[in-house]
C-alpha cells in the first residue's frame, strides 16, 4: 500500500512539473520531485506511451514535453484522489458546492440538474437542497441504471422532460467533457463548476 501511494506521488508530481514547465531538464525534475533521474526518464517514456505526453526536440540533447488531454485527465484524476485521502475531502468539497448553490440562489434559480454520477453528486444534491433547490435530475453518457440518489438518472441532457434552470458539474472522473456538453445543451450561463474541478482542467476548456 506505501509503495503505491509512493508511485501515485512520482506520477502525480511529474504530471505537474511538466505541467507547469515543459522544458525543464530531467535532471531538475528528478531533484524536484526526490527521486533518481533514471526513474524520471523512465517514468516521461512510460507517460509518451501511454498517451500522456508528447515531446518536441528542442536542441541536441533536450525536449519539450506537453500535456495530451489524456494527461490532463490523468492528473486530475490523481490529483482528486490524493485530496479524497485527505480528512478534509469532503469539508472542502462541501464548502466549494455550497458557495456555488448560493450563487445559483442569487441568480433565482430554484431547480438544477447534477452533471456527472459520481460520489460528488451526493454531496451536491445536499449543498442544493440546503439552499431550496431542488436537483430534477442526474446526467451522465455513461449512466446503466436510471436512478441514483432516488433522483432520475439520464444520459443525456434531452432525456430530461421537467424544466430546471440550470447545471452543476460534478464529474469526478472527466469533468471536462462534461462541462462542454452542459454548454452545448444549455449555453454556459446555465452551467456552473465548483473550483477544483475547473481547476483541473486543461487551459484551452477553462471560460
Amino acid at each position: 500500500m506505501q509503495r503505491d501511494t509512493e508511485q501515485t506521488r512520482i506520477i502525480l508530481d511529474l504530471l505537474e512539473s511538466v505541467h507547469r514547465d515543459g522544458e525543464r531538464s530531467q535532471r531538475n525534475r528528478a531533484s524536484e520531485i526526490g527521486v533518481a533521474l533514471g526513474l524520471i526518464n523512465a517514468y516521461l517514456k512510460i507517460f509518451i506511451r501511454k498517451g500522456y505526453l508528447k515531446a518536441r526536440k528542442i536542441s541536441a540533447r533536450s525536449y519539450r514535453y506537453m500535456l495530451t488531454p489524456k494527461g490532463f485527465r490523468e492528473k486530475s484524476r490523481l490529483a482528486l484522489l490524493r485530496l479524497s485521502d485527505s480528512l478534509n475531502f469532503v469539508r472542502a468539497i462541501r464548502a466549494e458546492f455550497a458557495s456555488l448553490f448560493t450563487e445559483a440562489e442569487r441568480r433565482q434559480w430554484t431547480s438544477a440538474v447534477i452533471a456527472g454520477a459520481s460520489t460528488l453528486a451526493e454531496i451536491c444534491a445536499l449543498c442544493a437542497l440546503e439552499r431550496g433547490i431542488k436537483i430534477v435530475a442526474i446526467v451522465d453518457p455513461g449512466a446503466k441504471t436510471d436512478e441514483m440518489f432516488s433522483m432520475p438518472l439520464y444520459r443525456d441532457f434531452a432525456s430530461i422532460t421537467e424544466i430546471f434552470s440550470g447545471a452543476v458539474i460534478a464529474d469526478l472522473q472527466d469533468p471536462g467533457t462534461a462541462l462542454e456538453l452542459a454548454r452545448a445543451a444549455l449555453g454556459p450561463d446555465r452551467v456552473m463548476i465548483p473550483p477544483f474541478l475547473l481547476a483541473s482542467l486543461p487551459q484551452r476548456d477553462v471560460p
